[in-house]
């Protein structure tokens, strides 16, 4: 048994000798290295040369060309940023290799840097396609919608891709502008929201996000004729009963009266017992007739704000028993012999319801009217036709004094004022604010 173990070990080893060798490893597959980006991505890197509307030397495009292909067939981002450094040391303003470098930065998802490289050049050149493909999508990546927006609108007749990409975020894009225009109207920045407007327009003028931002702003401003042409294109869209009454609103004060009450009219016929409505229809027919009144009566009652001369005016030709009345006084105001409204001033001044200073007889036609004024004026109407009647007009009671809160109570009495309204008698009045205190005023006449 001893004897049988070396013949057992030499038949291994024979064995083993007669094996076939192991072969050589084999060296390691070299595969280029892969792009930081998705399949679509790659859609956005077109040639750097694409769109550009100068003239490259051929040098310097077989460079851009050669660096540009290997980075989108083999992942090459050195040699592009190699490229892109060595042609814009020789020309700071080559726009391709400001493109070629901006594409070595998306390969590798560097969004940000992709935008701070291309909005120059998007300022620049806007029709650069290259340029502004790329920047639209690394804009969308780093969540600016409005610029990928802007960037693609600048080259959508010329680039499908970019067509395409416009109607697909061109809803979100006028979504975000309004936001914008919105946070600025609450923070009372109106030059801001302007421009956000503006930019709004200029990507759809017509949609109905646009003409809100509109109306939004006008009414910030306290622009009524903006606000109705606003107004106007919003109820032509809509058919909303609330825009209509407003456009109604706007017409009668500052548009055309007669489209107003033709408005109303239409909307109290399908609502004829709506006591609301039959209220607008009266004020609707009390603004159209002052349409008929002459011109620069009209200008006033239009004005933004109005001053003591401009409020005489109004009530000497809006309130019947202002007209027509004969004065029992005779005040003199030095200041009003050349005004081309001193008859309606004379009036207003002699019937003892607006106040000259009793030192220098002036009037100061000029000086801004306050609501207070105005509605001391209003009271005094009321009051001089109690007199006159020989009994008080029933809102007024036992109302005394013209104090700011004895007129303050009398015209909430009488409700000149809305109900719950404070009588803010320290602002300004606009010429359709004192139209309208009139018009309550003559309701309690008899003769509105």
């Amino acid at each position: 048994m001893k004897a049988a173990a070396p013949l057992l070990v030499a038949a291994v080893l024979g064995a083993c000798a007669s094996s076939p060798p192991a072969p050589a490893p084999r060296p390691p597959v070299l595969r280029p290295p892969e792009l930081a980006l998705g399949r679509q991505d790659r859609a956005y890197l077109v040639d750097p040369l694409s769109g550009y509307p100068e003239t490259v030397g051929a040098g310097e495009r077989e460079r851009l060309q050669s660096a540009f292909r290997a980075l989108l067939e083999r992942g090459d981002v050195a040699q592009a940023r190699s490229a892109a450094e060595e042609l814009l040391t020789a020309d700071a303003d080559l726009m391709p290799a400001h493109v070629l470098a901006a594409q070595a930065d998306f390969a590798e998802a560097r969004a940000v840097d992709v935008i701070t490289r291309l909005v120059p050049v998007g300022d620049r050149s806007p029709s650069y396609v290259a340029s502004q493909l790329l920047l639209g999508r690394a804009a969308e990546q780093a969540g600016d919608i409005p610029l990928s927006y802007a960037a693609f609108r600048a080259i959508a007749t010329r680039n499908q891709l970019a067509f395409q990409r416009l109607g697909e975020l061109h809803p979100r894009a006028l979504e975000i502008l309004s936001n914008r225009l919105q946070e600025a109207l609450r923070t009372g920045k109106l030059d801001e929201a302007d421009k956000q407007l503006a930019l709004m327009r200029s990507w759809g003028a017509e949609e109905i996000v646009t003409l809100e931002g509109a109306r939004a702003l006008a009414v910030a401003r306290e622009d009524r004729l903006a606000e109705l042409t606003a107004v106007k294109e919003l109820a032509a869209r809509q058919r909303d009963q609330a825009l209509l009454e407003r456009q109604a609103e706007l017409e009668l004060a500052v548009g055309d009266p007669g489209v107003g009450l033709q408005i109303v009219k239409e909307l109290a016929e399908r609502h004829p017992n709506d006591p609301g409505i039959a209220e607008k229809l009266a004020a609707a027919k009390y603004r159209w007739r002052l349409s008929l009144l002459p011109r620069d009566v009209q200008v006033v009652a239009a004005k933004p704000e109005i001053n003591k001369g401009d409020l005489a005016v109004l009530l000497y030709w809006l309130v019947p028993q202002v007209r027509y009345a004969r004065p029992t006084s005779g005040r003199i105001a030095t200041d009003v012999l050349d005004h081309p409204h001193q008859e309606e001033i004379v009036r207003v001044v002699n019937l003892g319801l607006m106040d000259v200073d009793a030192t220098l007889h002036r009037f100061s036609p000029g000086a801004p009217v306050r609501r207070g004024a105005a509605l001391r004026s209003l009271i005094r109407v009321l009051d001089g036709d109690k007199r006159e009647k020989g009994g008080p007009v029933a809102c007024l009671g036992g109302a005394k004094g013209s104090s700011r809160a004895a007129v303050c109570e009398a015209a909430q009495s009488c409700e000149l004022i809305p109900e719950g309204q404070d009588c803010d008698a320290g602002s300004p009045l606009a010429g359709s604010d004192a139209v309208e205190l009139i018009r309550r005023t003559l309701k309690h006449l008899g003769t509105s």
